[in-house]
């Protein structure tokens, strides 16, 4: 009896575990073999194919390709003609259009070039986005072509320009250049793509080569985009989006500079700020202003991103544009708030090309919270704001709520 259960037992250990065996013995794995061709190739492809099937030749740097069961690397490193044995891995293009932009679906909104044309891309005649900050390197190959007009106001606005010349707002810091990429770099094969990827910019340097500034240059630069190239606010060549990658305290001068742009209807956006405070910065902690805070790839809010934001969009190792025709990584709220920014310009372009009016601020806020994805508790919290801004979503409700 006892005999008859061990065999009993083997043949159920056999019948489940022999398969697996069988399954793991036959499974192959693709590997490069580095060979010594001094001694005889003949007799070492030989050798090698007794293991498993060779699929590629590459003699000039002495490279076998062959799929082979794993339980013959050992002996397949050991034999003496092998130099080394790799894996053959998988490699994918690097792509203009990076995880950033996928992620607020911007080339969904792309698609519908076909019959919007190059709104779909954010142009259009009279749709500007101002970039508030350290300047734009306007010789950048992915953005030659995208800044038309910029203002500088440094050193409590002793410094002062406004015009064409835009090598006076050229960057020497970096970060109004990288905000510039993700808002507008080309659709062009190379480099990385904005969301934007055929918007107008205004750039209007407030901050020095070291990032820091003044209030009162940062009112002025608000201003002066309000009032566009006319010198006359309420006209076609205002600033439409005004994006401001920057923050502080609250002050009356900066409030009173949003409410003036606000009632032009400047739609202004800005960083939430990155101290990990309960409440954004100023200007993004007046209720005008649409405030963005940052989420990295995995969709988490890092702990620096100050909460209670009206949105979030990416802002965690976002690759973009740098001055000197390079491109870098950076991170922080800076990075997520040219995405809304960007946003906001394709409802505009859009809407004008269907033959609509603008949206006014208080519109644009409107559609971007309620049309945002949902992330973290339900509803609005205090981490994630109303959610990841959506550009398909906030397209479509632009086009089809208000006439």
């Amino acid at each position: 009896m006892r005999e008859l259960l061990c065999l009993a037992v083997v043949f159920i250990l056999t019948s489940v575990l022999l398969p697996m065996f069988a399954e793991a013995y036959s499974a192959s794995i693709r590997v490069i073999i580095g060979v010594d061709l001094s001694g005889n190739y003949v007799r070492a492809k030989s050798v090698i194919e007794s293991l498993g099937s060779i699929v590629l030749e590459i003699p000039e740097i002495s490279a076998l390709v062959t799929e082979v069961p794993p339980y013959s690397l050992g002996h397949l490193k050991s034999l003496s003609f092998v130099k080394y044995v790799e894996e053959d891995k998988s490699i994918k293009t690097s792509s203009e259009v990076q995880w950033n932009v996928e992620v607020v679906e911007a080339p969904e909104v792309w698609a519908l070039n076909t019959t919007y044309g190059d709104a779909a891309y954010g142009y259009q005649t009279t749709i500007r986005v101002a970039v508030v900050d350290t300047g734009i390197s306007y010789t950048h190959s992915d953005l030659y072509g995208s800044i038309d007009w910029c203002v500088v106001s440094l050193r409590n606005t002793k410094t002062f320009y406004r015009g064409t010349s835009l090598k006076n707002c050229d960057d020497p810091n970096g970060h109004g250049t990288h905000v510039a990429g993700i808002i507008a770099a080309r659709l062009n094969s190379f480099g990385v793509a904005g969301v934007t990827p055929k918007a107008v910019l205004y750039a209007v340097r407030v901050l020095n080569a070291n990032g820091g500034g003044y209030v009162s240059d940062v009112a002025k630069g608000i201003v002066e985009a309000t009032k566009g190239p006319d010198n006359t606010p309420g006209t076609s060549d205002d600033a439409d989006v005004i994006s401001m990658s920057l923050g502080g305290p609250h002050s009356q001068t900066l409030y009173n500079a949003v409410l003036y742009a606000h009632s032009y209807n400047v739609v202004l956006v800005a960083a939430a700020g990155n101290e990990g405070a309960s409440t954004p910065s100023c200007p993004a902690c007046y209720s005008e202003v649409i405030a963005v805070g940052a989420i990295d790839q995995n969709l988490s809010v890092p702990s620096w991103s100050n909460k209670n934001s009206d949105l979030v969009a990416p802002g965690v190792n976002i690759l973009s544009t740098w001055p000197r025709n390079k491109y870098a990584y950076l991170s922080g709220t800076s990075m997520a708030c040219p995405h809304v920014s960007a946003i906001v310009a394709l409802m505009q372009a859009i809407r004008i090309a269907d033959g609509k009016d603008k949206l006014s601020p208080t519109q644009v806020k409107g559609i971007l919270i309620t049309t945002a994805t949902d992330l973290g508790s339900s509803g609005y919290d205090e981490i994630y704001g109303y959610g990841l801004v959506n550009a398909v979503a906030s397209v479509n409700r632009a086009l089809n709520t208000f006439s």
